[in-house]
């Protein structure tokens, strides 16, 4: 992973726009007043640390705080970490009925529907939109871990639909990012597969 603050990427789509892409996270948009967002700050990293020790801890938050889909992000990470699979991809599915604007929760599920090979349900998820230019025109940057989740989803989409060029163009730009995330490794090795049949493991 990079370690400056902001980079600049050519966008895939528009050679003469960039993707703006920062290592810092941002609270600021939150939907949680300044306490508890601190509480917030302070269960992330515990789930980082040790996600079966706080798991509760969340669960309880994410009760009381349905209306903010980062927190639900955060729980179906914990999920996922701690191999709870029902429980991961029925809040995937919940939380993007709930937030469908919301970039993680149009990736997760995107990424879920390519694994139950309903790859016909992408393009509509992202508002037949081929870049996160077109679909966020009105912001700034993206945190480096949206846009290369975005990458990699869009990546194994367009290798699904056999457009090998573009889930390559995909890939470099989220290993400009991330080279070493498990995502970014496993649409590297699938593109470099002769036959690939748009199924894989997370």
């Amino acid at each position: 992973m990079k370690s400056s603050a902001l980079l600049e990427i050519p966008s895939i789509y528009f050679p003469d726009c960039f993707y703006r892409i920062t290592f810092s996270p941002n609270l600021s948009y939150l939907k949680l007043d300044t306490s508890k967002k601190i509480v917030f700050q302070k269960i992330h990293s515990q789930i980082q640390e040790d996600p079966k020790k706080y798991l509760s801890t969340l669960e309880a938050f994410y009760r009381d705080h349905l209306d903010v889909p980062e927190v639900a992000n955060l729980l179906a990470f914990a999920y996922l970490k701690l191999k709870k699979s029902k429980q991961a991809e029925d809040l995937i599915k919940v939380t993007y009925e709930r937030h469908p604007s919301y970039l993680c929760a149009k990736i997760n599920y995107a990424d879920q529907c390519l694994r139950y090979k309903k790859i016909q349900e992408i393009p509509t998820i992202f508002n037949h939109k081929r870049d996160l230019l077109e679909l966020y025109p009105d912001r700034f940057a993206f945190h480096y871990s949206e846009f290369r989740g975005f990458m990699v989803c869009m990546g194994f989409y367009h290798l699904a639909c056999r457009n090998r060029d573009y889930a390559d163009k995909h890939r470099s730009a989220a290993e400009e990012v991330d080279p070493l995330h498990p995502g970014v490794i496993a649409l590297k090795k699938a593109i470099k597969k002769r036959f690939w049949n748009f199924f894989y493991r997370r």
